[in-house]
């Protein structure tokens, strides 16, 4: 909840892919936005290992740069369409250059994998997955970084949904925000 690209957040949060990774969870599948990641994808090449430092690079209220490992398993345009009535009605989307790691630690029936993108793009619809060749019907995890309106396109692949209270720009608990209060 707390880097909720659609409320405003930055969209390279780590907390939740540290604790993946920590937990060696497998099947898994997570959007971060960082150009500078992909950059270095591109730069290794289609098939080709990859070792970065992915997301947490916007502020400090998302989390660390976590290094990642593994393969670039496809790079695109980020462009896709949705055909259904989604979130504000629109059809034509762009997150920008996009790669697609397969991070280490998963297997063959359950690959672990990391979309990297130019642009910051609330998940609104399953073809940002799909359109970079992840059928979510075969992932165990999808880390949907939002708080509402992914629920039209998650809800019916999703066995079920669990909000998680991660730290950020957006999060729902306000303890995590210091207020203070205006002098005029």
């Amino acid at each position: 909840m707390g880097d909720n690209i659609g409320g405003g957040s930055a969209g390279d949060s780590t907390f939740l892919l540290a604790e993946l990774l920590a937990q060696k969870a497998q099947g898994w599948v997570m959007v971060l936005a960082d150009p500078g990641a992909v950059g270095e994808a591109i730069r290794a090449g289609v098939g080709n290992f990859f070792e970065g430092m992915v997301g947490g690079k916007t502020d400090d209220m998302h989390g660390e740069s976590i290094t990642v490992r593994g393969r670039v398993k496809a790079v695109y345009d980020g462009k896709f369409i949705e055909a259904e009535v989604r979130h504000g009605g629109a059809r034509y989307y762009d997150q920008g250059l996009s790669a697609l790691i397969e991070v280490d630690g998963g297997t063959r029936d359950f690959p672990n994998l990391l979309l990297l993108t130019s642009n910051r793009q609330p998940p609104y619809s399953l073809r940002q997955l799909e359109s970079c060749g992840i059928d979510s019907r075969r992932q165990k995890i999808l880390v949907v970084k939002a708080a509402i309106a992914f629920r039209a396109a998650y809800e019916p692949v999703a066995r079920r949904i669990i909000e998680v209270d991660t730290p950020g720009a957006t999060a729902v608990n306000p303890a995590r925000f210091n207020y203070r209060y205006a002098h005029l």
